[in-house]
């Protein structure tokens, strides 16, 4: 009776063992529940934050172009004014939480679950202010635009982030 109860001990252990395998590399490949990251993932983390930064810092003559690809009249310009406010204010927004975030990134900080979500919370109010104040001075201007105008406007991306 010894034999054959460690016997079948023996096949459950070789079958656990080829069961969870594949879940142990798994685990070794994801990043880590504290927040941190290997080497490769925050290498293309930080490659991604530096070009979102890159697009960023264009932001002022992005709208600047946009304004005479829209071909704002004089009669638009105060509500372009505040338009183009806006969606300067919210890449600078952006700017600054990504330059944070790269900060903590470099002195290696890893955050914990509740300091995460409410890193998370953070962002999610900020691009709620960001889109509200964009389309609050979207609004007026849009009402103003001709047909032609609307038409190019269409075709715009535009999202917490300011002009894409």
């Amino acid at each position: 009776m010894t034999v054959r109860v460690s016997r079948h001990l023996s096949c459950l252990t070789v079958a656990a063992v080829l069961a969870f395998a594949p879940l142990a590399a798994f685990a070794q490949n994801a990043p880590k529940m504290g927040g941190g990251m290997k080497g490769d993932d925050m290498a293309r983390m930080s490659q991604m934050m530096t070009m979102m930064r890159e697009k960023l810092s264009h932001a002022g003559e992005r709208v600047a172009s946009l304004k005479t690809e829209l071909k704002i009249t004089e009669a638009q310009t105060p509500a372009w004014n505040k338009f183009a406010d806006a969606l300067i204010a919210s890449a600078k927004s952006m700017e600054d939480a990504m330059d944070e975030m790269h900060t903590k990134m470099q002195h290696g900080t890893i955050l914990s679950l509740p300091e995460r979500i409410e890193h998370d919370e953070k962002m999610a109010a900020t691009h709620l202010e960001n889109l509200q104040a964009i389309k609050g001075s979207l609004d007026p201007l849009y009402a103003s635009f001709s047909d032609e105008q609307k038409k190019f406007a269409e075709t715009l991306k535009i999202g917490p982030m300011g002009l894409m």
